[in-house]
């Protein structure tokens, strides 16, 4: 369909204000590929006709939404990436002096990474990680994601990027599959974050953002990014996926660590 940018704005504009929920500055491809599918579902040929639709079943902000966030994530996904977060980033925080651990999984989705990150620590720390104060906070804006998150209860296929080793010593076999053990989920907390529209967090050693920026617009990306510095404490990491880098003005505010992996460090 032909795009009715005015249309377009309008709509997201109703989903800000009903919902609270901030798309108006991602990718429009990225908006209309995913706004075609709910379209066509309920018929409209047009922006506005599925405005309408939504002010008269509000339901349906539900099945956008679903539709709208991302949710594509798993276990030690990237092994690249983990591995340079471990023999790099983590070495580098656990020589500082002081033992805290403060980690930042933003747009964790329904837990994957946060639980891994979490993994790599106790491994690393072993049985000194009670003289540790660690917290790995996984943030997303999908509630549902956030409550299969905290649930913890994961399917076969799912935790097949685990090690077997791992997933004997993490997790406890349920019947709907593996459930993480308290040792685990005791370091890890969920929260509800909208990283449009919400401040960062601060004081925080190390920040992995993965594959979401890529839908943000550049004005988006470099607020955000500028956000994350502003949170990171000095000689902080920052993780961020496949394809994305620091966009612009940006690029000041981080030490390339690894291009491969897309690892930084804060700069100043």
């Amino acid at each position: 369909m032909t795009v009715d940018r005015q249309e377009l704005q309008c709509l997201l504009e109703q989903v800000y204000r009903a919902r609270g929920l901030d798309f108006r500055e991602y990718k429009e491809t990225t908006l209309t590929r995913r706004l075609s599918r709910r379209l066509r579902a309920r018929g409209a040929k047009t922006y506005a006709a599925y405005a309408h639709i939504l002010e008269r079943d509000p339901i349906e902000y539900d099945r956008l939404f679903d539709d709208l966030t991302i949710n594509v994530t798993g276990f030690f996904r990237d092994d690249v990436a983990f591995r340079a977060l471990q023999e790099m980033a983590m070495s580098a925080l656990m020589s500082r002096e002081g033992k805290s651990m403060r980690v930042w999984s933003a747009g964790c989705a329904t837990g994957q990474e946060p639980y891994s990150i979490a993994m790599l620590l106790l491994e690393r720390l072993g049985s000194t990680i009670r003289q540790w104060d660690v917290t790995v906070l996984g943030t997303d804006i999908d509630a549902k994601a956030l409550q299969h998150a905290r649930e913890g209860v994961y399917g076969p296929k799912e935790v097949g990027g685990v090690r077997p080793a791992w997933l004997d010593t993490y997790f406890v076999h349920v019947n709907k599959g593996f459930c993480v053990r308290p040792a685990l989920r005791q370091l890890v907390t969920f929260e509800a974050h909208n990283l449009v529209g919400e401040p960062p967090y601060q004081d925080l050693d190390l920040v992995v953002c993965r594959n979401v920026l890529i839908y943000f617009t550049p004005v988006l990306q470099r607020r955000v990014l500028k956000g994350f510095h502003k949170g990171l404490k000095r000689g902080g990491f920052l993780l961020l996926g496949k394809a994305e880098v620091p966009v612009e003005e940006t690029r000041m505010l981080f030490h390339c660590m690894q291009s491969s992996a897309k690892l930084y460090r804060k700069a100043c």
